[in-house]
């Protein structure tokens, strides 16, 4: 059997809703039922925020365009265009966009097989 790359483009992809965002996920391992990474890109207009959460791994970001300030342990972390950000696992933050439009690029691993315990289901579920 051969693998070869898998490519899909933003315009094919339809915008669902995240918190107060808009977000296209390009790979995620629930709808294709292997797999471990989830990417997609989210964009939040200015005053968007989410809820507090935490990821059961890794969550690794890329800001494209705009700003948003990330609060986490009290603190305030600024993401503007070109600004790449990991949280550790289990780190409780959330978003607040700040500037008229915000895009990133995340990935992060909710949905993989790594994350699920011995009864399916995700760590902390």
């Amino acid at each position: 059997m051969t693998h070869l790359p898998e490519i899909r483009h933003l315009s094919d992809v339809t915008p669902v809703k995240l918190f107060d965002f808009s977000q296209q996920v390009l790979f995620s391992p629930a709808e294709r039922g292997e797999g471990f990474i989830r990417l997609a890109v989210t964009t939040g207009r200015k005053g968007a925020k989410s809820t507090p959460h935490a990821h059961p791994r890794d969550e690794v970001t890329l800001t494209l365009s705009g700003e948003a300030v990330l609060r986490a342990g009290g603190q305030e972390f600024h993401m503007t265009a070109g600004t790449a950000m990991r949280l550790p696992p289990g780190v409780m933050h959330e978003v607040e966009v700040l500037s008229d439009e915000w895009v990133v690029v995340a990935a992060y691993c909710d949905e993989c097989m790594l994350c699920r315990g011995p009864d399916g289901k995700g760590f902390g579920a």
